[in-house]
Protein backbone atom coordinates (compact mmCIF):
# COMPACT_ATOMS: atom_id res chain seq x y z
CA UNK A 1 0.00 0.00 0.00
CA UNK A 2 3.13 2.28 0.64
CA UNK A 3 4.40 1.46 -2.89
CA UNK A 4 1.16 2.51 -4.20
CA UNK A 5 0.74 6.24 -2.09
CA UNK A 6 4.37 6.37 -3.55
CA UNK A 7 3.78 5.64 -7.08
CA UNK A 8 0.50 8.03 -7.33
CA UNK A 9 2.30 10.93 -5.69
CA UNK A 10 5.21 10.69 -8.39
CA UNK A 11 2.47 10.88 -10.98
CA UNK A 12 1.03 13.66 -9.49
CA UNK A 13 4.01 15.77 -9.00
CA UNK A 14 4.85 14.45 -12.65
CA UNK A 15 1.80 16.00 -14.02
CA UNK A 16 2.26 19.14 -12.72
CA UNK A 17 5.46 19.76 -13.82
CA UNK A 18 4.31 19.18 -17.15
CA UNK A 19 1.43 21.42 -16.94
CA UNK A 20 3.96 24.32 -15.15
CA UNK A 21 6.16 23.36 -18.81
CA UNK A 22 3.52 23.46 -21.01
CA UNK A 23 1.97 26.87 -19.98
CA UNK A 24 6.01 28.44 -20.06
CA UNK A 25 6.27 27.51 -23.51
CA UNK A 26 3.38 30.11 -24.63
CA UNK A 27 3.74 33.73 -25.45
CA UNK A 28 1.14 35.90 -23.10
CA UNK A 29 2.73 39.62 -24.67
CA UNK A 30 1.66 40.37 -27.94
CA UNK A 31 3.45 43.56 -29.33
CA UNK A 32 2.26 45.61 -32.11
CA UNK A 33 4.83 48.57 -32.51
CA UNK A 34 3.02 50.57 -35.68
CA UNK A 35 -0.25 50.32 -34.06
CA UNK A 36 1.18 50.88 -30.16
CA UNK A 37 -0.64 48.27 -29.10
CA UNK A 38 0.52 46.07 -26.30
CA UNK A 39 -1.85 43.01 -25.83
CA UNK A 40 -0.84 40.34 -22.33
CA UNK A 41 -2.97 37.37 -21.76
CA UNK A 42 -3.11 37.26 -17.90
CA UNK A 43 -2.88 33.02 -18.07
CA UNK A 44 -2.14 30.96 -21.28
CA UNK A 45 -5.16 28.86 -22.39
CA UNK A 46 -5.49 25.28 -23.22
CA UNK A 47 -4.76 26.11 -26.50
CA UNK A 48 -1.59 26.53 -29.39
CA UNK A 49 0.40 29.10 -29.79
CA UNK A 50 -1.74 30.02 -32.98
CA UNK A 51 -4.97 29.95 -31.17
CA UNK A 52 -3.36 32.80 -28.84
CA UNK A 53 -1.98 34.76 -31.80
CA UNK A 54 -5.29 35.00 -33.42
CA UNK A 55 -7.12 35.87 -30.41
CA UNK A 56 -4.28 38.69 -29.41
CA UNK A 57 -4.95 39.60 -33.27
CA UNK A 58 -8.73 40.29 -32.85
CA UNK A 59 -8.26 42.64 -29.78
CA UNK A 60 -5.97 44.86 -31.57
CA UNK A 61 -7.90 44.83 -34.30
CA UNK A 62 -5.04 43.69 -36.47
CA UNK A 63 -6.73 42.00 -40.15
CA UNK A 64 -4.58 38.89 -41.00
CA UNK A 65 -5.89 35.75 -42.88
CA UNK A 66 -7.39 33.21 -40.36
CA UNK A 67 -4.01 30.50 -39.77
CA UNK A 68 -5.36 27.31 -40.85
CA UNK A 69 -5.19 24.58 -38.04
CA UNK A 70 -5.43 20.94 -39.58
CA UNK A 71 -6.48 19.86 -35.46
CA UNK A 72 -9.06 22.83 -35.51
CA UNK A 73 -12.82 21.43 -36.65
CA UNK A 74 -15.59 23.81 -36.88
CA UNK A 75 -17.57 25.15 -33.86
CA UNK A 76 -19.98 22.30 -34.37
CA UNK A 77 -17.85 19.23 -34.95
CA UNK A 78 -18.68 16.02 -33.21
CA UNK A 79 -16.81 15.64 -29.94
CA UNK A 80 -18.14 18.95 -28.76
CA UNK A 81 -21.68 18.60 -29.94
CA UNK A 82 -21.46 14.95 -27.70
CA UNK A 83 -19.59 15.92 -24.81
CA UNK A 84 -19.81 19.57 -24.95
CA UNK A 85 -16.88 22.28 -25.15
CA UNK A 86 -13.53 22.22 -23.13
CA UNK A 87 -13.42 25.67 -22.12
CA UNK A 88 -10.35 27.30 -20.85
CA UNK A 89 -10.83 31.58 -19.58
CA UNK A 90 -8.65 34.51 -18.83
CA UNK A 91 -8.16 37.72 -18.92
CA UNK A 92 -6.39 39.76 -21.97
CA UNK A 93 -5.78 43.57 -21.75
CA UNK A 94 -4.85 45.68 -24.67
CA UNK A 95 -2.82 48.79 -23.78
CA UNK A 96 -3.22 51.69 -26.37
CA UNK A 97 0.00 53.31 -25.99
CA UNK A 98 -0.28 57.52 -26.65
CA UNK A 99 -4.31 57.89 -27.27
CA UNK A 100 -4.37 61.46 -25.94
CA UNK A 101 -2.22 64.63 -25.58
CA UNK A 102 -2.04 64.79 -22.23
CA UNK A 103 -1.64 62.48 -18.78
CA UNK A 104 -3.08 59.77 -18.61
CA UNK A 105 -2.25 59.10 -22.20
CA UNK A 106 -2.46 55.29 -22.44
CA UNK A 107 -6.22 53.28 -22.19
CA UNK A 108 -6.25 49.98 -21.12
CA UNK A 109 -9.18 47.81 -22.28
CA UNK A 110 -9.99 44.32 -20.21
CA UNK A 111 -11.66 41.55 -22.03
CA UNK A 112 -12.49 38.15 -20.89
CA UNK A 113 -12.02 35.30 -23.61
CA UNK A 114 -12.87 31.70 -23.34
CA UNK A 115 -12.20 29.32 -25.67
CA UNK A 116 -12.82 25.58 -26.55
CA UNK A 117 -9.19 23.32 -26.99
CA UNK A 118 -11.19 20.88 -29.31
CA UNK A 119 -12.78 23.34 -31.71
CA UNK A 120 -12.88 26.72 -32.89
CA UNK A 121 -15.48 28.54 -30.58
CA UNK A 122 -14.40 31.52 -28.65
CA UNK A 123 -15.83 34.16 -27.04
CA UNK A 124 -14.73 37.55 -26.56
CA UNK A 125 -16.58 39.80 -23.70
CA UNK A 126 -15.18 43.28 -22.89
CA UNK A 127 -14.83 43.94 -19.10
CA UNK A 128 -13.77 47.68 -19.07
CA UNK A 129 -11.50 50.45 -20.03
CA UNK A 130 -9.56 52.99 -18.18
CA UNK A 131 -6.71 55.32 -18.80
CA UNK A 132 -3.14 54.97 -17.43
CA UNK A 133 0.25 57.10 -16.88
CA UNK A 134 1.99 55.15 -19.37
CA UNK A 135 3.84 56.92 -22.02
CA UNK A 136 5.51 60.61 -20.66
CA UNK A 137 3.73 63.50 -22.55
CA UNK A 138 5.76 65.13 -25.84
Amino acid sequence: MKYIKILLLCLLLFAIATTIFADESIQLVYNYTDLDITVVFSNALNTSQERHQEIANEIAGVTLPMIADPNMDSPNNIICTLFGHNLSATTVSATHHKVRQYSPRCLVELYDVTVCSRCNYAETEFVSSSYIFCCPED
